[in-house]
């Protein structure tokens, strides 16, 4: 009861607040709150989202109504003199927009121009104001008038060749009879046409040389559209010799003398040979053949602006190289009919050996800890701008083992590991895929690892191997192949402990404990329009799905699979079967003074099937921690409203994970950023299981068992890395009964979780 009163008293301040807005406000003005754009024909429609694009002053943003960033700015902005003032104005207020009749009217005319150029010709456009209580809404009432659509369309094309290019993509063209007159429509032709004449030889052409002539007839409403191109001549321009600087420096450019090396290679078989010209003063340390598929203008090719994009695309993926420039000089040909043009690759090398070192703190469930791991990065390892990353990782803990007496030292669990990885900046494969390389520049993974867990009750070792692809299909679409990963892990119980899984009897339990071999395959797609060059709003999504066994099972009855009781082993080893999928969505959206709003959804689920009863642990999902839930310790949460009181960390993971975050980020002072977010979710399994009362997953239950955490946090971003600190309490725990999960009221000061962290959590 005591918390419904504390929202109710919150909503009403809340209102109190917005209705308290309009005291500040000058006589004499109005805050604009809102704008309407209104259609009042019933037969003719447009666009109203891109009319609303055209309209200059935009309203504050209010929340119902209520407009509490303004009344922010209002109460703190006479006082931005004290430090705490001015930031809480500057991260939480928001300047108030009042209502301007100038722009009011330079709205209408673009709203009038656009009507115009999409065919809507003398359409009138009225805008009037409402207020009230100082705040005012304009409304934009539009009566479009019958738009002009194209009757007919031709060509003025005097370049006999430059004819006979655009007649070849004659159905991608977007100006086409019956269509409604658009200026903007034909703007996107111009594009077409210019990118298809510089993506097949024309490096002189622009969409300057494209106009359109347009003869209206009032009366019928159509519109006659002639697509015309210059009269002057336009040449195509092939590629004479493409010369590369493996090893440029901008400081000696001008003062060392280089040596120039060609080197002859074929890209495919029936091909004639190809022909790059290096150029350089010292040995660049790199094997010339890198560049057979990474640079793809050749000798004798015509030029082709999407082959430019393509390779500055590839060069941007060697880790070896920092910068790259391809630019184009003419050259005399003897001949009038053929142009010719030399490319210049210039490359400048970044860094080769890369080291880092990271140590942190560690506390889960007041068992202190630290981890620690040394990294190098070599980006031309086998001189071809492969990289080597190499990581040694270490840590101990002093974990409490309740119920068990175990002397094994203060720090009684222990954590060593190894990873090694090499990215191929190419494609290897048996089969050749010219196409698809030439197009999306795949590279090619390997990687390893050995991970060896020291705990009080048994020891974990965990080996791993994997070959896969990495390829980017779009700017913004990326793709992840791995057809082999092998994950195979071996546990070694205490003699205690191995006593007690005789005991148990729930089978899950017991299988995280026993040895088992992953052989299977993954893939994950990336959906990211970010631009890293502009504080702008995007979208992250990642899809990837994993399977595991189902190869290995078709080898059943043969002998390189054997049986033992109900299951089949391979090599003395019991491997998994289950299928993994997971939907992890992000939207981030930037406030002014780099403050910004980051969401997150989250939902996986994996299913068990043939050789297996349960995924396996390690493929579990697990709720809580420095990423997660932060309400909660590493692993402290779930599955639904199960409590563990075994003290077995192994019991807090499921089959499905459902998730939500949301966090505010803002800059304090410099380096320091501050946060606050909340988290909801859990995990829950997929079967009824005695030992996790409460914990399988069911549509009428699952929504009553979200757990619920908000917090503060504290960031050191130095740009090139991130350390965070949050503090967070755990506002509803499904682990308490129905009726008293909501724990606001009864909180303490040994509730609040400490995550440490390096970098954002999403």
């Amino acid at each position: 009861m005591r918390y419904i009163k504390s929202i109710l008293f919150s909503l009403v301040i809340l209102g109190l607040s917005g209705c308290a807005v309009r005291k500040y406000v000058p006589e004499g003005k109005t805050i604009l709150t809102k704008y309407e754009v209104v259609n009042e024909s019933p037969k003719y429609s447009f666009s109203k989202s891109e009319v609303s694009s055209r309209i200059v002053q935009k309203p504050n943003k209010n929340l119902f109504g209520w407009l509490p960033r303004v009344w922010v700015y209002y109460k703190t902005i006479d006082k931005t003199d004290r430090g705490f003032y001015r930031w809480v104005n500057k991260n939480f207020g928001v300047e108030p927009v009042y209502y301007n009749s100038m722009l009011t009217a330079d709205s209408k005319r673009q709203i009038e121009n656009y009507l115009n150029n999409t065919g809507f010709f003398k359409s009138k456009v009225v805008a009037t104001k409402n207020d009230k209580n100082k705040r005012a809404k304009v409304v934009y009432r539009i009566k479009p008038k019958k738009p002009y659509t194209i009757r007919d369309v031709n060509r003025k094309i005097y370049d006999s060749a430059i004819a006979k290019e655009v007649q070849g993509i004659d159905n991608d063209m977007l100006v086409k009879s019956g269509d409604n007159y658009d200026v903007f429509v034909m703007d996107k032709e111009r594009d077409l046409i210019m990118t298809h004449l510089r993506d097949n030889g024309y490096y002189f052409f622009t969409k300057e040389n494209i106009v359109y002539e347009v003869d209206t007839n009032l009366m019928q409403k159509k519109a006659d559209v002639t697509l015309r191109i210059d009269g002057q001549k336009h040449y195509k321009y092939k590629i004479n010799k493409v010369f590369v600087y493996p090893d440029y420096d901008v400081k000696t450019a001008n003062t060392i003398t280089n040596d120039t090396v060609p080197f002859t290679f074929s890209l495919r078989r029936k091909e004639p040979d190809r022909q790059f010209h290096f150029i350089y003063g010292k040995n660049p340390k790199v094997n010339f053949k890198t560049f057979n598929q990474v640079i793809q203008i050749h000798e004798g090719d015509d030029f082709s602006q999407k082959k430019v994009s393509q390779t500055y695309r590839a060069l941007g993926s060697l880790k070896l190289y920092s910068l790259s420039n391809i630019s184009f000089d003419t050259v005399a040909s003897g001949n009038d009919s053929v142009k010719l043009m030399n490319c210049t690759v210039t490359l400048q090398k970044s860094k080769i050996h890369h080291y880092n070192i990271q140590l942190e703190g560690t506390n889960s469930g007041g068992d202190l800890g630290a981890l620690g791991s040394v990294s190098y990065r070599n980006n031309n390892i086998f001189r071809g701008s492969e990289v080597l990353r190499i990581t040694l990782r270490g840590g101990f803990q002093a974990q409490r083992v309740e119920n068990y007496i175990i002397d094994e030292g203060l720090f009684n669990t222990k954590e060593f590991g190894a990873e090694a990885s090499i990215m191929f900046p190419r494609f290897l494969s048996p089969v050749s895929l010219h196409r698809f390389v030439s197009e999306y520049q795949p590279k090619t993974m390997l990687s390893t690892g050995y991970n060896m867990q020291i705990r009080p009750l048994y020891d974990r070792y965990i080996m791993t191997a994997s070959f896969g692809y990495n390829w980017r299909s779009t700017n913004t679409l990326e793709h992840f192949l791995t057809p082999i990963n092998l994950n195979t892990v071996k546990v070694l119980p205490s003699k205690i402990f191995a006593f007690l899984l005789d005991l148990e009897t729930n089978q899950r339990i017991k299988d995280q404990y026993t040895d088992h071999l992953i052989f299977g395959l993954n893939y994950a797609l990336i959906f990211n329009n970010q631009n890293v060059k502009k504080s702008n709003d995007f979208f992250y999504l990642k899809f990837d799905i994993e399977t595991s066994g189902n190869l290995l099972s078709l080898f059943n009855n043969t002998p390189l699979i054997t049986k033992n009781d109900n299951y089949h082993e391979i090599i003395g080893i019991r491997y998994a079967q289950y299928i993994k999928y997971q939907f992890d969505f992000r939207f981030y959206h930037y406030f002014r003074n780099r403050n910004v709003l980051a969401l997150r959804f989250f939902y996986g689920q994996g299913i068990a099937y043939g050789n297996s009863n349960d995924i396996p642990f390690e493929k579990s999902f697990y709720a809580g921690g420095s990423n997660g839930m932060r309400g909660w310790q590493f692993r402290g949460l779930g599955p639904g409203e199960f409590i563990n009181e075994s003290g077995y960390d192994m019991e807090h993971i499921g089959d499905v994970q459902l998730e939500s975050n949301i966090e505010y980020r803002f800059p304090l002072y410099g380096v320091l950023k501050g946060a606050l977010f909340s988290d909801v979710g859990n995990i829950w399994t997929l079967t009824n299981n005695e030992s996790f009362p409460g914990g399988q997953f069911k549509f009428d239950k699952f929504y009553k068992q979200l757990a619920l955490d908000a917090g503060f946090g504290i960031r050191f971003d130095f740009s090139f890395f991130l350390i965070r600190l949050d503090m967070a309490v755990p506002l509803v725990d499904p682990a308490y009964p129905e009726d008293s999960r909501l724990r606001i009221n009864k909180l303490q000061w040994k509730d609040v979780v400490w995550n440490f962290g390096i970098g954002y959590p999403f």
